[in-house]
C-alpha cells in the first residue's frame, strides 16, 4: 500500500478521527508530502534556539552563491514537523531509536521533500499500542538525497486486540514469521530442489536483527535467532531494502544484489551455490506478505 499526502486523511481515517492509530499502519506503506523550504528566517530561528550561530549558518556558506548552510539537525526536526502536519502524530505516545545520516549539504532557500516507508509494525504485549518502524529519505529540489534515517514511534491502538495472526505475513524478522515462512519453504519445489543435498544454516539479517534457518536436505528443520553451529553465511540489508523487496511489485533480489544493497558474511561460495534457494525464499516471503506472485517462468 502506498499513501501520498493527499490520500492520508482519507486512507487512514478511523471511526471518529482524522489521525491513524496503530492498526492503520502496515509494513510497506509509503508516505510523501509537499516540499518544505528552509528560508533564511527558519534557519535563523533554529540557530537561535539551538545556540549554533556559527557564521556558516547565519552569514555565508560554501555554495556557489554563498548561501548559508542549513543546520543538519534542522532536516531531522523538519521530518517531525512534516509528520505532524500530515496528521500522523496525533496518536504517537513516544518517539525513540532515531538514527540519522547527513549525506549532502542543505543551503538556505533549498526545498526538501520527505518520504517515509513503514518498515516494521509490532503490537506490544499490553495490546493497547504498538511500535512502528519508519525509514525516511530527505531529498532537495534537485532530487538529491541529502539526509536519510530510521526512527521508531510508539502509537496508540484503536482497540486492545490480538491481531498477531493477521499481521504475521509482514512481521519480519520475528521468529513466528520465520517459522511460517519455513512451512512454505518446505512445500516449495524450487527451494527443496535447490537445497536437496545441503546441510547447513542460512542467516538473514534485517538491520540489526538476525534470523537463522537450519536446513537439512531440502527442509527447514529449525528457525530462530541462533543455532549451535551458526550460519554458513548471513545475507544482510537495512530494513527498508527487505521491505521493498518483500512488499514491492516484483522479486528483484538479483538486481538489488548487483547494486550492493545486500552484504554477505561467512562462506561466499555457499551463498552463490544457494542463490536459487534465496530467490525462492524471497518468492515465498512475498506470497506470505500478500505481494504480487511471481510470473510463470521466473
Amino acid at each position: 500500500m502506498s499513501s501520498t499526502a493527499a490520500e492520508v486523511p482519507e486512507a487512514l481515517h478511523g471511526p471518529g478521527t482524522r489521525a491513524p492509530y496503530f492498526e492503520d499502519f502496515e509494513v510497506g506503506q509509503r508516505f510523501t508530502g509537499p516540499e518544505r523550504v528552509f528560508s533564511a528566517a527558519v534557519v535563523a530561528a533554529f540557530a537561535e534556539v539551538s545556540g549554533d550561530e556559527h557564521p556558516l549558518h547565519t552569514e555565508h556558506g560554501h555554495s556557489a552563491d554563498g548561501r548559508p548552510l542549513v543546520h543538519g539537525p534542522l532536516g531531522l526536526s523538519g521530518f517531525f514537523g512534516w509528520h505532524h502536519r500530515l496528521g500522523l502524530s496525533t496518536h504517537v505516545e513516544a518517539a525513540f531509536d532515531t538514527r540519522w545520516q547527513y549525506l549532502a549539504p542543505l543551503y538556505v532557500g533549498d526545498a526538501v521533500t520527505y518520504e517515509m516507508t513503514v518498515t516494521r509494525c509490532r503490537r506490544t504485549s499490553a495490546l493497547t499500542n504498538g511500535v512502528i518502524g519508519r525509514h525516511v529519505v530527505v531529498r532537495n529540489q534537485h532530487g538529491t538525497v541529502v539526509q536519510e534515517g530510521q526512527t521508531s514511534a510508539l502509537v496508540t491502538a484503536r482497540a486492545a486486540v490480538d491481531d498477531h495472526e493477521s499481521r504475521l505475513g509482514r512481521a519480519f524478522p520475528t521468529v513466528a514469521w520465520g517459522r511460517r515462512l519455513a512451512e512454505r519453504l518446505n512445500e516449495a519445489p524450487a527451494f527443496t530442489e535447490a537445497t536437496g543435498t545441503w546441510d547447513g544454516t542460512i542467516g538473514l539479517r534485517f538491520d540489526l536483527d538476525q534470523l537463522l534457518f537450519r536446513v537439512y536436505r531440502g527442509r527447514v528443520i529449525d528457525c530462530g535467532p541462533r543455532t549451535p553451529d551458526g550460519p554458513a553465511f548471513t545475507l544482510g540489508a537495512p530494513d527498508v531494502v527487505w521491505t521493498e523487496l518483500i512488499t514491492g511489485p516484483a522479486n528483484d533480489f538479483t538486481q538489488r544484489a548487483m547494486k550492493d544493497q545486500f552484504t554477505v558474511h561467512g562462506n561466499a561460495y555457499e551463498y552463490l551455490r544457494l542463490t536459487r534457494a534465496i530467490i525462492s525464499l524471497v518468492d515465498e516471503a512475498r506470497v506470505l506478505a500478500g505481494s504480487p506472485a511471481p510470473r510463470k517462468g521466473n
